[in-house]
């Protein structure tokens, strides 16, 4: 009797776990993205001694491009790559994510989920030789309707935490200057960015 309890008992595993849907997806997108880099200085010397702190939240384009697997219409694991485009620097995000998906009827349903994974900041123009990179995650939400079976769109928000950044230390010498210390820290702090794309469903 116990031994046919066991083996329904793994029976109905076996047949719950076959009868999970998985749907492979891709999905690519545009949008904005706004990241905020914090510079810190420190210059000492027998003439110079000053410190500081400067930071900026500057816009850059955005493009999103992904794919993964949606399980029972419910949860969504996905692999993003999200480079963004600033006149003085790229930003590139390689992130895994979960969305947990809210359906609201048929056609229509609402999502949050949490992301991590790595990013890292290229410099060029006036920040040209800045090249930072570290870990990165976050949390988003979003919007997602269905256009046909197979095509939907999407519309999300995200925040992202970033754990990178870069020193220099160097000395600086002029003409009837004394030498003096500069040490120098840059960080990617974060970003904020919104998308609108297009998923296809296979």
């Amino acid at each position: 009797m116990k031994k046919s309890l066991v083996m329904a008992s793994l029976l109905a595993l076996g047949t719950s776990a076959m009868a999970v849907d998985v749907q492979p997806y891709v999905g690519a997108g545009l949008g904005a993205s706004w990241n905020k880099v914090e510079g810190k200085y420190d210059i000492s010397g027998p003439v110079v001694n000053e410190s500081g702190k400067e930071s900026e939240r500057k816009s850059s384009l955005l493009v999103g491009i992904k794919g993964g697997v949606i399980l029972d219409n419910s949860h969504r694991l996905s692999l993003n790559y999200n480079p963004a485009f600033h006149s003085n620097a790229t930003v590139h995000n390689i992130l895994a994510s979960y969305d947990y998906l809210i359906p609201v009827n048929d056609s229509n349903r609402f999502y949050v989920g949490a992301h991590a994974g790595y990013a890292s900041l290229k410099g060029k123009s006036d920040l040209d030789g800045l090249d930072m990179s570290g870990f990165a995650y976050g949390a988003q939400a979003g919007y997602i309707y269905d256009i046909t079976k197979n095509v939907e769109f999407e519309i999300g928000l995200n925040y992202t935490k970033h754990n990178a950044d870069k020193s220099y230390s160097y000395t600086e010498s002029g003409h009837n200057v004394n030498d003096h210390n500069v040490n120098e820290k840059y960080e990617l702090k974060d970003s904020i960015s919104t998308m609108v794309g297009i998923n296809y469903k296979f």
